[in-house]
């Protein structure tokens, strides 16, 4: 039997129960404009993590895994795609879809998680800013400092800043880290034509079995794909005439994710893999950046230094300004606050919001003193891993089984099939890693 949505949820309104205004015409937004939000959902998603991966298994196995990186990126697109396509069918979060559709247990589970995950990504994250700090100053300013520093100004912006502000830095630092790691690619590469079968041709060395699948699992993101739900409320997307739009906007996210990650590999390969220098998880940004100057000379280092941490400031920025959302939806659905009163405590001006802000921010403060920052920024990639085949069977269910806007599509079957994929992958990539951090 198809469960029916709550039709209230289906009108946007605003916190006072009036019906908001009709959204503006994508048609009216330039190309720029498209790359917004989805692009802001990319640059969350690249974080530490995934440097660490691409560089690593670069070191390791040259350019043959490039197509792992590309699949990737793909499952993630259609990860945010039915994310994107859920609101606008029912103009609710899929959070409030969970919560009204899905067992109460489910919101519990959620919620527990969310805590576990806050702490857990927002100590890598800082870990990974101080790193790209000390890096990037030849450890003029230590590690630990440059984490704490990192976690504040986060905080500052965010309260301060406002959504408009925001996506506009998250825009720079994106040029910033795109430029610097893609001019260091090309500069390093001197024969195209191995890259181009690596990623064309999907070959798994012996004994690289896990570590595809880490690398699979890794690239774009994990509890950050729900921001995308409250940064399209912030840009007033609403409405089946969105579709294309949306679909567009997380295409060029995940282009862009994927171009990031390969280029990551490629320079591993030329720094690593072709000279046959060994590197651990803990040596791969340092090492990386000495190598590009043997290579490059001062240039190479720098760009790859500055462009490691504009990957990993933007990655906090995003977390510490899109998780508050998650808290404060959670807290309006506990409260059972109606459409208009959930829309209102998801505000960034909410005390809700600005509590979980303080949270985010100062929970990873004493964690960026254990001198272990590799190992917080493992433990995190380890606890994100769990969450997308939740998401996944989630979206199965959400997307086929609950009747919304007769103008936005329910899942194809293809889709169905992609979704079952994922759900199976990850499953054995969170089993992995959860046997590996164990070991």
């Amino acid at each position: 039997m198809v469960e029916a949505a709550n039709p209230a949820l289906l009108i946007p309104s605003s916190p006072g129960g009036a019906q908001l205004p009709e959204p503006t015409s994508p048609a009216r937004f330039s190309f720029l404009k498209l790359a917004g939000p989805g692009l802001v959902v990319a640059a969350t998603g690249i974080g530490s993590g995934d440097v660490i991966s691409a560089t690593v298994g670069g070191a390791k196995y040259g350019v043959v895994l490039l197509w792992a990186i590309a699949i990737g990126a793909f499952f993630k697109f259609v990860l945010s795609e039915g994310i994107a396509r859920w609101q606008l069918g029912t103009g609710t979060t899929v959070v409030e879809g969970w919560a009204a559709h899905l067992p109460a247990w489910v919101k519990l589970y959620f919620a527990i998680y969310l805590v576990l995950w806050t702490v857990a990504v927002s100590a890598a994250l800082t870990n990974a800013t101080g790193l790209g700090l000390s890096n990037l100053t030849s450890g003029a300013v230590p590690q630990a400092w440059g984490a704490v520093a990192h976690s504040l100004v986060g905080f500052v912006f965010v309260w301060l800043g406002g959504y408009g502000r925001f996506e506009k830095l998250m825009k720079t630092l994106v040029g910033v880290m795109g430029f610097s790691i893609l001019a260091c690619a090309a500069l390093t590469m001197t024969n195209p034509g191995p890259a181009v079968e690596g990623l064309l041709v999907p070959t798994i060395p012996v004994g690289s079995g896990a570590y595809v699948l880490s690398l699979i699992g890794g690239i774009g993101g994990s509890i950050t794909m729900l921001s995308y739900n409250y940064w399209m409320r912030e840009e007033g997307m609403r409405g089946a005439g969105y579709l294309g739009y949306v679909r567009g906007d997380v295409g060029i996210a995940y282009v862009f994710t994927a171009i990031f990650g390969f280029s990551i590999m490629l320079i591993a390969h030329r720094t690593f893999f072709l000279p046959g220098v060994t590197i651990t998880d803990a040596q791969a940004v340092p090492k990386m950046a000495e190598m590009l100057g043997s290579i490059l000379g001062t240039f190479g280092e720098y760009a790859y230094s500055v462009g490691f941490w504009a990957a990993v400031f933007a990655s906090l920025l995003g977390v510490w300004q899109s998780v508050p959302y998650l808290y404060a939806d959670l807290y309006g659905i506990a409260r059972k606050l109606p459409a208009g009163g959930r829309q209102a405590v998801t505000q960034v001006t909410s005390t809700p919001y600005r509590l979980a802000l303080v949270f985010i921010t100062l929970v990873p403060i004493p964690l960026a003193f254990t001198g272990r920052p590799i190992l917080v920024i493992v433990t995190y990639t380890v606890v994100g891993s769990l969450f997308v085949p939740f998401l996944a069977a989630t979206l199965l269910y959400l997307n086929n089984k609950v009747q919304w806007s007769e103008d936005v599509p329910r899942n194809h079957w293809t889709t169905n099939v992609l979704l079952v994929a994922i759900l199976a992958l990850f499953v054995a990539v969170g089993a992995q890693e959860a046997m590996g951090a164990l070991r």
